[in-house]
């Protein structure tokens, strides 16, 4: 074990102080205070962390019904699992289909569209490509409602909905 003192510049005197100090601190606990034993403290930290957990999956659960217009069984069904959802979508299981190779950019809803048109520059694939997917999806479901207005405009005119450039 490393001796403090040999790594600290200075006299020592500062960790004196402190090793007192603690010494101290530690006097004033007694058996008296109820203290918790280790098992007990773990089982605590434990317990909040499953009631965290709970109440982030309800949290999530609660956004997935109001974003996606799923019921509360749908959200029990597909289980929140990001992987999971692309697996369903994949065997057909969810309406929609992937903009993006590898399954990415899942289309699911009106939503999920919103979402993949706003995530096309984060990715390395083409963007003109996604976009494209994109659109077609969108109107292959009728979740058109889901692109952006600049896009529908475009399409109102006669256009492809992409963006010039």
């Amino acid at each position: 074990m490393m001796n403090l003192e040999d790594s600290y510049a200075g006299n020592g005197a500062r960790l004196d102080a402190n090793k007192r100090k603690r010494g101290r601190n530690q006097l004033l606990v007694t058996s008296q205070d109820n203290y918790m034993s280790a098992e007990d403290a773990m089982g605590e930290i434990f317990a909040r962390k499953k009631a965290r957990g709970a109440s982030f999956r309800e949290m999530k659960m609660a956004d997935y019904r109001d974003r996606h217009g799923l019921t509360f069984s749908e959200c029990e069904e597909y289980g929140f699992a990001d992987a999971e959802l692309r697996q369903k979508i994949k065997d057909g299981e969810i309406k929609g289909g992937f903009a993006g190779k590898d399954m990415s950019f899942p289309i699911w809803s009106p939503e999920s569209v919103n979402d993949a048109w706003g995530s096309v520059g984060r990715s390395d694939q083409p963007t003109k490509k996604v976009q494209e997917q994109i659109i077609r999806l969108a109107q292959k479901h009728n979740w058109t409602s889901g692109l952006p207005k600049s896009v529908l405009d475009r399409m109102k005119k006669g256009g492809s909905g992409l963006p010039e450039g």
